[in-house]
């Protein structure tokens, strides 16, 4: 198995740097923190969660390695195989072990790129016990950081099936023994391999020494440190902040630095540094056209300050002028929610066309210029980055621009194709705003940002027994959804006033740009998700299903039922995509038999 860095070199990456390396089942993405200062010999290679807590903990994951970094600690983060930017699917077969197996590549790789002759492993929740899967596997491990590890593979499977029955959704369990649950598809195999996991069944000591740090909601030190110590590990049990505060909705996620110094404080603590200085091999040797799934990938840097961050997907073979731009939805970084970005993209490339998936400033990879996350969903910088986005690909050569996002991300799209007459098509997915007021004139704004279902699916709740029991039992916020109700009839009565005093006119709001971006040539298909309350949001200014656009041949709204907010299931999500495919070659025709492929007139 061969790395695919360059020439080897002494010179130090001023940043995280993205790379690609080989592992058993295919190529896996990820990012290298170079040791800033003095080096120390041991090598750091963080292990992430699996599905819904990847993304909620992505943040926590890059600080930590920028932390390490600037500790001596040479860092790999990365994605597994099927995971992330990487390459293959959660249906694909043999996933525990090719989880595994990724960690066994990586490691390999940060040995050969940065020179480290030992090696520490850093694993939250499944992260946790996939690592200790891999040490016990290879051997020679120096370290372990288990934070809130999964202790087995069946509490894990547990958890999951837990939460995918308290989502309330249709899901493929009951199709060939499958769990779709948190945004993944477990198959039956891999449900049956993940319960042979056991971070305490193992028979040898699986590194040197551990660092296992509780959940500070559950800080009891439980059974794993007692058996570590058995089989002769030194190990260190700490109760410290943070796990609560970073397995949260991603926008929400907060990190807990001091949590994080500490992690660093007890590597370095055994981790001397190097006295010698050590010949590193090039880390940024992303191969000119880098093979993932049969398209072409690449990690890009933009922006006047290169500080926007994506990944470019390219079909293999003859390609259109037509790109689409993915845009962040909430706090989730650029693969999309429950990674339905990669899969798009992938099947987009498949199809002819190129895709952009990126993180707009203040997410993900894409940082604020004093590195901090961006606070809300409606961030009016994000704009201008979408702009950006869209001359990197001008100079690429693409001509014609679909602008796609869920939520805050259909926001973004929104907003950006009113300012930008190169955006020839936009792809709005359960978009809960598409305007923002700083002085909002009723309490629509603010409740929106609250999630709830749609009006008329608690209308058709109220002929369902269970929902009486649920509600007797409290799991049902019904004041909230009272709250929601009065917003609504508030906020339509206020219209209607407004309407009848003449105060806002037909120029202002929803409707009438929806009117002006369809006569300037840009084109909107909005997917909804029909039990969700983004569709009270929709109907409120669109009318009924959208009826007030009814006529406009440059409007389709498709409605989706069986799909939650952020389309996390496996069903619902290639649904979406075959959707978006779809549409793009509807609209391509038309576009290239007249001529118009750059983009649209300008009248806005």
């Amino acid at each position: 198995m061969q790395g695919r860095s360059l020439k080897f070199e002494a010179q130090v990456p001023a940043g995280p740097v993205p790379l690609v390396f080989d592992a058993p089942a295919g190529t896996c993405f990820g990012w290298f923190h170079a040791a800033q200062g003095p080096s120390r010999s041991t090598g750091v290679v963080l292990c992430r969660p699996m599905g819904y807590e990847a993304l909620c903990s992505y943040r926590t994951y890059a600080l930590l390695a920028e932390t390490l970094a600037r500790a001596g600690f040479d860092v790999l983060r990365f994605d597994y195989h099927g995971t992330g930017d990487s390459a293959g699917a959660d249906t694909d077969a043999g996933r525990v072990t090719a989880w595994v197996g990724s960690i066994e590549a990586a490691v390999a790789h940060i040995k050969r790129t940065a020179g480290v002759s030992r090696i520490a492993l850093f694993g939250a929740r499944l992260g946790a016990t996939l690592a200790v899967e891999a040490a016990n596997r290879m051997g020679g491990v120096e370290g372990l950081v288990l934070w809130a590890p999964c202790v087995t593979g069946r509490a894990f499977v547990r958890e999951m099936r837990a939460a995918s029955a308290h989502r309330g959704m249709e899901t493929s369990d009951t199709q060939a023994g499958e769990l779709d649950a948190m945004g993944c598809l477990y198959t039956a195999e891999t449900l049956a391999d993940l319960q042979g996991l056991d971070c305490a069944g193992v028979q040898g000591p699986p590194a040197r020494h551990a660092l296992i740090i509780a959940r500070d909601d559950m800080p009891m030190e439980g059974p794993l440190p007692g058996k570590y110590r058995e089989l002769g590990m030194a190990v260190t049990f700490a109760n410290w902040p943070g796990y609560t505060a970073m397995i949260g909705d991603p926008l929400d996620s907060v990190v807990a630095q001091g949590t994080l110094d500490a992690i660093a404080g007890w590597l370095s603590s055994d981790a001397p540094q190097r006295k010698a200085p050590r010949v590193r091999a090039a880390t940024c040797g992303w191969p000119e056209h880098c093979a993932i799934d049969g398209v072409h990938e690449s990690a890009e840097r933009f922006g006047a300050d290169q500080s926007l961050v994506g990944v470019l997907c390219e079909p293999a073979q003859a390609r259109s002028q037509t790109a689409v731009l993915m845009l962040s939805v909430g706090g989730n970084y650029h693969v999309g929610p429950h990674r339905m970005y990669v899969k798009a993209a992938r099947a987009l490339a498949a199809a002819g066309y190129c895709s952009l998936r990126f993180d707009l400033r203040g997410i993900g990879d894409s940082r604020m210029g004093d590195g901090s996350a961006v606070d809300s969903m409606y961030f009016r910088g994000a704009m201008p980055d979408v702009r950006a986005a869209i001359d990197l690909l001008v100079e690429k050569g693409y001509r014609r621009f679909y602008l796609l996002g869920v939520c805050s991300g259909a926001y973004v799209a929104f907003q950006t194709a009113l300012l930008d007459a190169r955006v020839a098509g936009q792809i709005l997915m359960n978009p809960r705003l598409l305007e923002w007021e700083d002085a909002p004139r009723d309490g629509w704004q603010a409740s929106m940002r609250r999630h709830y279902k749609s009006i008329g699916y608690y209308r058709a709740a109220l002929l369902r027994s269970d929902v009486y029991r649920r509600l007797l039992r409290g799991e049902i916020d019904i004041l909230g959804v009272a709250r929601r109700m009065g917003v609504l009839l508030a906020a339509r009565a206020s219209r209607a006033a407004a309407s009848v005093l003449m105060r806002r006119g037909d120029q202002v709001g929803v409707l009438p740009s929806f009117h002006r971006l369809s006569q300037s040539g840009c084109n909107t298909l909005m997917i909804m998700s029909a039990q969700d309350d983004a569709l009270d949001y929709v109907e409120f200014h669109l009318g009924k299903r959208a009826g007030r656009l009814k006529a406009d041949p440059n409007f389709r709204l498709v409605m989706m039922e069986q799909s939650d907010h952020t389309f996390s299931t496996h069903c619902s999500q290639r649904a979406v995509i075959d959707l978006v495919r779809n549409h793009l070659d509807q609209q391509q025709q038309p576009a290239m038999a007249r001529g118009d492929m750059p983009g649209r007139v300008a009248t806005i």
